[in-house]
């Protein structure tokens, strides 16, 4: 694979100096044009051979950019132009603000014994945490977060609208940001 790319390089360099000959010989013939027009003389055979010339970088324009492109497909094993969006990370998929487990066992108390059950300080931790929040923005917080429920459905279960739901939750995880970051007990281990 590293010979392909190799080879690729070495056309590159090869199209570069191809494309600065031909950029010498386009200076000389737009003198010569601006030249021949000062001097009311006939340029039209020069500006022939000044449209072939430009043909010809446009070309080796062309060729370079496909030679670029698979050297940069080469090097990163993927299509280098515009990444999908399934490539992309929102905010919201960067930052956790909370462990999803804890906080799911925190809405859904699992039967004894299982792994994902709370402990009596744990959940006073959680609760003491969401002390900030206001009723709302605690029922859409838990129901999201804990239950793992779409906006709609959290919608429709409050009986507000989809819009009051986001803005709810997105108020929640921005007061809840601080104590997480700050509080020791949060920390999950």
């Amino acid at each position: 694979m590293e010979d392909i790319e190799v080879s690729y390089r070495n056309t590159r360099k090869i199209l570069n100096e191809c494309k600065g000959s031909a950029q010498v010989i386009k200076d000389k013939l737009e003198t010569l044009v601006a030249k021949m027009r000062e001097a009311k003389e006939d340029y039209s055979e020069v500006e022939t051979e000044l449209d072939a010339v430009n043909s010809h970088i446009s070309k080796l324009n062309s060729m370079l950019s496909d030679v670029q492109l698979a050297i940069d497909w080469l090097r990163l094993g993927h299509n280098p132009g515009p990444r999908r969006g399934i490539h992309r990370l929102s905010m919201d998929q960067l930052t956790i603000p909370v462990d999803p487990l804890r906080m799911q066992s925190y809405a859904q108390p699992a039967a004894c014994g299982s792994p994902t059950t709370l402990t009596d300080s744990e959940r006073k931790q959680i609760d003491d945490a969401m002390s900030v929040l206001s009723q709302r923005e605690k029922q859409c917080f838990t129901l999201k977060h804990g239950l793992c429920l779409s906006l709609k459905q959290i919608a429709d279960e409050l009986q507000i609208s989809r819009g009051s739901v986001q803005e709810y939750i997105e108020n929640a995880e921005r007061k809840l940001k601080e104590p997480i970051q700050t509080s020791l007990f949060l920390i999950s281990s």
